[in-house]
């Protein structure tokens, strides 16, 4: 039986819902009114983890009459949405929404975990900011104990691209560098709960509303998502809805009389030859927040934006280091040209790192695959080589760690030439204890010291 108080709680799911039909292919969404049944028909129920959670009707702040129903978790249990009985629902690009709140922000807490438990990887936040361990961080964000947050997580299938907006403002985005973030074969998204091998970086918490949408949602909808779960009166919603259509609109081809128009070209430093298929984005300079993107065309790319505002555009391309500048739109009707200057790649971070247990130089977990999007880059990059570089904790004696370091890079040289990239484009050494990432003052951090980086060189011709 559902509380006259909540109709109006449901209302605004449904009215978001309402928005989502024009843009969204499917989605299923829990607002545990039912439990942890999706409110629609024939989805599949969300699974406890650790500890049982409980329902809890909850007033909405700032409201005399709202009220919801949200699931209360203990610290390290959480909830598991199962993508075999949604009948691999997120095998392709996806996006989750969760509107929530974590008791504790004092370290590294669990968002997502995409590999049951079985890798440290995945969505954290950390010192209220967004991370995804251990290969991107985003700025500060308005995540603070205690409090919900609008979180929003994304990953396109064709680019690999991972977003992740916090309060309808995008606050982190990077190229996954193989798997890392999506399902492994266990086919199961873990929410709150953290993983075995480190298990103590979770947090008691609320969940209001989970969604997971089997697409890339705009920033335009995640923002129109956030200003209604929390409760924008009507005309700032219209207002912002308003102008964001127009920014949304503008790039896709259709005209405005009011736009400014930016076209540019993106080139190669070296020898001023066009770039061609580079990723151009365009954001605010003021909030960060994504406007339009699109690829080159021989190099040229081209968008209308709103006038009066100022931009960051950025560019990035295969062999090539990223680069942005900044522009600003004076006028309606004006054309703003731009050049960008890009200059080659340069090969400062690994590529991957695969890890292994104590005293151990046997692949295993997810190793497998993270060397297969190994495999797939540098048989795309064949201008590159391989190094490998081993690495072992601080325990035990300092010439067997040393020889077991090397162990590892020949275990990982041996599974790369398996799969059937060439012996003599793999270089390799063992550094045992002298290169730790971490300081070895515990287990969790000696963890991640047992490992082998994967590097990407230019062939030398």
């Amino acid at each position: 039986m559902i509380c006259i108080k909540d109709v109006k709680w449901i209302f605004l799911i449904l009215f978001n819902l309402s928005c989502v039909a024009a843009f969204s292919q499917s989605q299923w969404t829990y607002d545990f009114n039912n439990g942890l049944i999706p409110i629609e028909s024939g989805g599949p129920a969300l699974k406890q983890l650790g500890q049982a959670g409980q329902f809890i009707k909850e007033k909405i702040p700032n409201s005399d009459d709202l009220s919801r129903t949200i699931y209360q978790f203990e610290k390290n249990s959480g909830l598991q949405f199962s993508n075999t009985e949604a009948k691999g629902f997120l095998n392709k690009s996806f996006t989750i929404e969760i509107y929530f709140k974590l008791s504790e922000l004092d370290s590294w807490k669990r968002v997502l975990d995409f590999k049951n438990r079985k890798s440290d990887y995945g969505s954290y936040i950390y010192d209220g900011k967004l991370n995804f361990y251990d290969f991107a961080i985003g700025e500060k964000a308005p995540v603070r104990a205690n409090q919900y947050v609008h979180y929003v997580y994304s990953r396109d299938f064709e680019t690999k691209i991972i977003k992740m907006y916090i309060n309808g403002q995008s606050k982190l985005e990077f190229k996954d560098p193989g798997t890392e973030g999506i399902l492994d074969a266990d086919q199961v998204l873990n929410f709150f709960q953290d993983d075995l091998i480190a298990n103590h970086e979770a947090s008691a918490g609320a969940v209001a509303l989970i969604r997971v949408y089997d697409r890339v949602m705009t920033p335009v909808f995640i923002r129109r998502s956030y200003q209604t779960i929390s409760r924008l009166n009507k005309e700032q919603v219209a207002k912002k809805e308003k102008e964001e259509e127009t920014e949304e609109t503008a790039p896709s081809g259709r005209k405005s009389s009011n736009m400014a128009v930016v076209t540019g070209r993106i080139y190669d430093g070296r020898n001023l030859k066009p770039v061609n298929d580079a990723e151009v984005s365009v954001r605010k300079s003021n909030n960060d927040s994504l406007v339009a993107q699109t690829k080159t065309v021989n190099g040229a790319y081209n968008f209308e934006l709103r006038p009066f505002e100022s931009y960051r555009i950025s560019a990035q391309a295969d062999g090539f280091e990223s680069r942005s500048i900044g522009i600003k739109t004076t006028n309606r009707h004006e054309e703003v040209k731009s050049l960008i200057s890009l200059a080659p790649e340069t090969y400062t971070h690994p590529l991957s790192t695969v890890y292994f247990s104590q005293s151990n130089e046997t692949l295993e977990g997810a190793a497998a695959a993270r060397l297969d999007s190994v495999v797939a880059y540098f048989e795309k990059r064949t201008d590159l080589k391989i190094m490998l570089k081993g690495h072992t904790d601080n325990t035990g004696d300092f010439s067997k760690n040393l020889e077991l370091s090397t162990q590892r890079v020949l275990a990982v040289k041996n599974y790369l030439t398996g799969k059937g990239i060439p012996e003599n484009r793999i270089e390799g050494s063992g550094y045992g204890s002298t290169q730790p990432s971490r300081l070895n003052k515990s287990e969790t951090l000696k963890q991640s010291n047992r490992r082998v980086d994967i590097w990407a060189e230019p062939v030398k011709r």
